[in-house]
């Protein structure tokens, strides 16, 4: 009986110890506490260049699916893209003396471009405003309203209100630049007393985008005294997306473009056949060494 109550007491006291290894001690925890941290914080980076490289590839769909509207837009408007009412043009009427209200991407609408949302970038910081479109796009104060903009010298060269790039297209339409993202990205400003329809637009309005017009010139002077934004950004990272006439999308440098003053020639752009090197000589941004150009060969005639 002694060694039955020995044994019972002896196996007693194993179960005990075996329940008591079931538990983490202090130091256990923390090793793994500091172990989960550890890999979360190698995680965390990792997952954030992930979520901006989504974020950038949306905004490459969206600027390819703009590309496509527009070329249907031309190829239903025998080669002519849409106009701006708010361009600087002699007169602000259609082709067919008509006056047009719209921005350039609201003659998209419906018909060409069914989704209004696809004119916003995901990494635009003003991009919340692109929902006013929802059901205002004809209205003349949203041509802002865009994270993208068209070449203003297609639509605004020689005096015929635009150009058409089908009957007279360029040197290098596949190097031509037709649209992009468009800044700036950076400039805020207190919000008008007014009503406003959501709250987020009470807190902050963003910069004025020229009509979602894309300047060749802009007037960007980095060693200005009075410097001001240019519309060319570095929404992603090191630059913008681009589409040309032939609806292809490239990734564009734009930190070497920011760093110096605009030019009247570059080397590179005139032997690329750039019209604003070789004929105009404006100042202008020189994306050549992403082979993009404003334009290539001869200027369109008077009409």
């Amino acid at each position: 009986m002694r060694r039955v109550a020995h044994t019972s007491r002896s196996l007693s006291t194993g179960a005990r110890r075996s329940r008591s290894r079931k538990a983490f001690t202090l130091l256990e925890l923390l090793v793994v506490i500091s172990t989960i941290g550890l890999l979360i914080g190698l995680l965390l980076p990792s997952l954030k260049r992930s979520m901006e490289l989504a974020k950038a590839t949306t905004c490459k769909s969206n600027l390819r699916q703009l590309g496509t509207s527009l070329y249907l837009y031309r190829l239903e408007n025998d080669g002519w893209l849409p106009q701006s009412p708010v361009a600087d043009v002699p007169a602000n009427t259609g082709r067919r003396g008509q006056p047009l209200r719209e921005p350039w991407f609201g003659q998209l609408f419906p018909t060409y471009l069914t989704d209004p949302l696809a004119l916003r970038c995901p990494k635009d910081p003003f991009g919340f405003r692109v929902n006013s479109v929802n059901n205002r796009y004809r209205d003349p104060s949203v041509a802002d309203f865009s994270s993208y903009g068209m070449n203003n010298f297609i639509l605004t060269a020689g005096e015929a209100l635009q150009l058409n790039p089908d009957r007279r297209p360029p040197k290098r339409p596949h190097d031509t630049i037709l649209a992009a993202d468009i800044g700036p990205d950076r400039e805020f400003r207190a919000a008008p007393s007014r009503a406003r329809a959501t709250e987020s637009d009470t807190a902050i309005v963003g910069p004025e985008r020229n009509s979602s017009l894309l300047l060749w010139s802009d007037g960007f002077d980095p060693f200005a005294r009075s410097r001001r934004d240019s519309w060319v950004t570095t929404r992603h990272g090191h630059g913008i997306h681009m589409v040309t006439l032939t609806n292809d999308v490239r990734d564009v440098r734009t930190t070497n473009v920011l760093d110096r003053p605009v030019q009247t020639r570059y080397d590179n752009c005139a032997s690329g056949g750039c019209t604003f090197c070789l004929e105009l000589e404006l100042p202008h941004y020189s994306f050549a060494r992403d082979r993009l150009f404003w334009w290539t060969g001869p200027l369109p005639p008077l009409q």
